[in-house]
């Protein structure tokens, strides 16, 4: 997943009709403003708040408030405000699943509903895995004591109690699959099928090509040993990596249990749950390769793996094993859904486990209860298991809990309810429209509906008769991750490449003719008044040498052809101008609509500015809604650049046009380009040397051949085309005062930081 994406929340409602697109000078039409004054939802957020990219937590947190809001005494998000939420109709969460912020920025134009519709974007860090999946389980503090869930479900009615243990057992969702005789343990095995189903990796499948598979027979036996499994991991720039594993024989004995280093920067050891430190991790030398060979050498040739969730534990390990048994599905509720450990070990072991909250999961205890769960079902059986009642259990459970402000009510214990939970207890409902459920089905389908569908088309027309229905939605639209998933990782790159450069373009200038006397210094000693400059690369011809200058921000390009075209240098005018060519045609349109995007409304960028606070030196141009400051490019060094947004219009014609000078200082203005959330448009491509940039660029140049038009451009225009269209008819099918969040999950094979911070 990838780490940069854009997070576009409109101020709740519906824009039933085109005039009442926002204006470019105006953040809310008049006819919204008139709705606000009775009591309309409506989401803001400080204007320097854009500046940092906001978590997976942040964004849950959000929906929560949103869902459950004050009925449950839930506070307001940190980074956000969000008035009215009594009065929402509901919440949408839609999911464009294969894109970035980096397409969205390439294909500006083409995303015309999603950056008119929606006026708050923002640049979104999600966790590892399944956002969907996250979302429902995120957990809300609970206590014990008397709530506002307690009273609506304070306990089930003993007779229906009654009637549930009395119910005839083979409509149960175990006794349906495995029957009610005892069986050996290879009964209980995963299919190809089902380990497909549940995404475990498989040898020949084309994402598991760099696994090690153990080395086991082909067959086994009901004497064949269970060794129970359990990793945890940290998240990295690159997602989910390894940081601990677990391994126990069939007597619960510990064989292996080490820390491993992962290969990539971490952005988050989830210490919560991991228990993994910064502390622990430094002395640490075992990398992957390390464990997987002593996984490989510690499992005999017939061991059956046993876990819950398992398919987690092996991606993060890399590792194929055929023969597993998955606690998770084995224990299955009603409708396939999932019993967490926590809560099978409880009820069926009679073991308190994961207790430790601050310090984390012990990976060998999670091991030993997963391995001690199949024992029980194998040796008891499936008809022992089903009159457990776990459901029941479960329900009984959840009607004790109850939401709490702060982690606890009146001082009484602290549990934690998933989200999910909390919705249903809510008697709030909700509906998954998507086109495959994969793993998170027992999320949706243990309190909604859930909507399998074949096509993004009727993707949408099942979200346009279903949404009103439902308070709260997820919708998926899956048409780019399907069409980049028939390529191979060498024409995902050379595409993620070609769109660098093309945006990189947007950012380059070329001057010339230049004095010969005019190296790289010099040029930058000219060119750095209009902005931070990431590259120069002087272009020697055959009688006067020229300069490609790469700005850091679309503002400093824009500033430079302003300010410095047809300037003398030697008594000679140089000419300063960006690229041209077919394929930046398209940009320059995009740089005109970014001019006038919502999001630059009454925005300014300011360069050469002399310190680093600005509101009582700008404020003689009108009253400052806020400032961002960009960040600095290395130690010591202060950038003199940053955007400032006015209350309103006036101040802004008001302030500096193109120049100015302030406390002696001269500065150079212009209209805000580059969204508030990309304040390092750039800055992450700097490890980009000159060198790639031009064979990316030549590489191009040779691909577009005598038309001039790149084979993929033309295609992945359509594609973005009839997403939009989708997205704007999507949207006008939400009821009135509708939170609605769009979501752009990234691209597996992309997942560092830099890769999506050009833009």
């Amino acid at each position: 997943m990838n780490i940069n994406t854009n997070l576009f929340t409109p101020k709740p409602g519906r824009k039933k009709k085109s005039s009442e697109t926002p204006a470019p000078n105006c953040t809310v039409p008049k006819s919204r403003k008139l709705d606000a004054k009775q009591d309309f939802p409506q989401l803001t957020m400080p204007f320097e708040g854009f500046r940092e990219p906001l978590s997976q937590k942040q964004l849950t947190d959000l929906l929560l408030f949103a869902c459950l809001g004050k009925k449950y005494d839930l506070q307001q998000p940190e980074w956000c405000h969000l008035c009215h939420q009594k009065k929402l109709s509901g919440v949408n969460v839609t999911v464009l699943e294969g894109f970035t912020q980096l397409h969205f920025y390439r294909y500006y134009v083409q995303f015309k509903n999603l950056r008119k519709r929606y006026n708050i974007r923002h640049s979104f860090s999600p966790s590892p895995g399944s956002i969907s999946s996250e979302i429902l389980k995120a957990e809300l503090a609970s206590s014990k004591s008397a709530s506002p869930l307690q009273d609506e479900n304070s306990c089930v009615p003993k007779k229906d109690l009654e009637c549930q243990e009395s119910a005839d057992l083979s409509a149960h969702p175990i006794i349906c699959k495995y029957g009610t005789k005892t069986q050996g343990l290879t009964s209980y095995l995963l299919s190809a099928e089902e380990m497909a189903r549940n995404a475990y990796p498989l040898k020949g499948s084309p994402t598991c090509q760099s696994f090690l598979p153990t080395q086991t027979d082909e067959q086994v036996a009901d004497s064949s040993p269970l060794y129970g499994l359990d990793c945890e991991m940290c998240e990295t720039a690159c997602g989910a990596e390894l940081t601990r594993v677990s391994l126990v024989d069939s007597e619960g004995c510990c064989v292996l249990d080490e820390l491993v280093k992962p290969e990539n920067p971490i952005l988050n050891y989830v210490t919560r749950f991991s228990g993994i430190t910064k502390a622990m991790l430094m002395p640490v030398k075992t990398r992957l390769k390390d464990v997987q060979v002593q996984v490989i050498k510690a499992l005999p040739r017939d061991a059956v793996l046993v876990g819950h969730s398992l398919e987690n534990d092996l991606h993060a390990l890399k590792l194929i094993h055929p023969h597993v048994i998955d606690t998770s599905l084995l224990y299955q509720k009603e409708c396939g859904r999932k019993f967490k450990l926590k809560f099978l070990a409880k009820a069926v072991l009679n073991r308190q486990i994961q207790n430790g909250k601050m310090n984390g999961h012990n990976p060998t205890e999670d091991a030993v209860a997963a391995l001690e769960l199949a024992q029980y079902f194998i040796s008891k059986g499936p008809k022992k298991v089903a009159k457990l009642d776990l459901d029941g259990q479960w329900m009984r459970c959840q009607a004790g809990k109850a939401i709490a402000v702060n982690g606890a009510v009146n001082g009484q214990h602290t549990d934690y309810v998933r989200f999910a939970d909390a919705m249903k207890a809510a008697g709030l409902s909700g509906v998954h429209i998507c086109k495959a459920a994969g793993n998170d089905k027992d999320l949706f389908t243990e309190m909604w509906n859930t909507i399998i569908c074949s096509s993004d088309q009727e993707v949408l027309s099942s979200s346009q008769c279903e949404l009103p229905s439902h308070f709260l939605s997820i919708v998926e639209f899956s048409s780019l991750a399907e069409h980049t998933g028939t390529l191979s990782d060498t024409c995902l790159d050379e595409h993620f490449q070609k769109m660098l450069v093309q945006l990189r373009d947007m950012c380059t200038v070329y001057a010339g003719p230049l004095p010969k006397c005019y190296r790289e210094k010099s040029v930058r000693r000219l060119f750095q008044h209009c902005g931070p400059i990431q590259h120069i690369r002087i272009l020697d011809g055959m009688w006067r040498a020229h300069a490609e200058i790469v700005f850091e921000m679309l503002e400093g390009a824009h500033l430079a052809v302003d300010t410095l075209n047809g300037y003398e240098l030697d008594g000679y005018p140089i000419k300063v101008q960006k690229p041209v060519k077919e394929s930046t045609l398209d940009l320059e349109v995009a740089l005109k609509k970014l001019e006038s995007d919502v999001l630059n409304s009454n925005v300014i960028y300011i360069m050469g500015i002399p310190k680093t606070t600005l509101c009582p030196d700008f404020t003689q141009f009108g009253p400052a809604e806020g400032v961002i400051l960009p960040k600095k490019t290395s130690p010591g060094k202060r950038r003199k650049d940053a955007f400032i947004k006015y209350e309103n219009v006036e101040s802004l014609k008001a302030g500096p046009n193109s120049s100015v000078e302030l406390n002696g200082n001269k500065l150079r203005s212009c209209k805000a380009l580059t969204p508030c959330h990309l304040s390092s448009w750039t800055s992450h491509t700097k490890q980009t040397s000159a060198e790639c940039a031009s064979t990316a660029t030549s590489a191009v140049r040779q691909e577009q051949g005598a038309s001039g038009q790149l084979p993929w451009e033309a295609k992945m225009k359509k594609l973005v085309r009839k997403l939009d269209k989708k997205l704007g008819k999507l949207f006008q099918s939400l009821p009135d005062k509708t939170l609605s969040v769009v979501l752009l999950p990234g691209q597996k094979r992309y997942q560092s930081p830099e890769a999506f911070s050009f833009v």
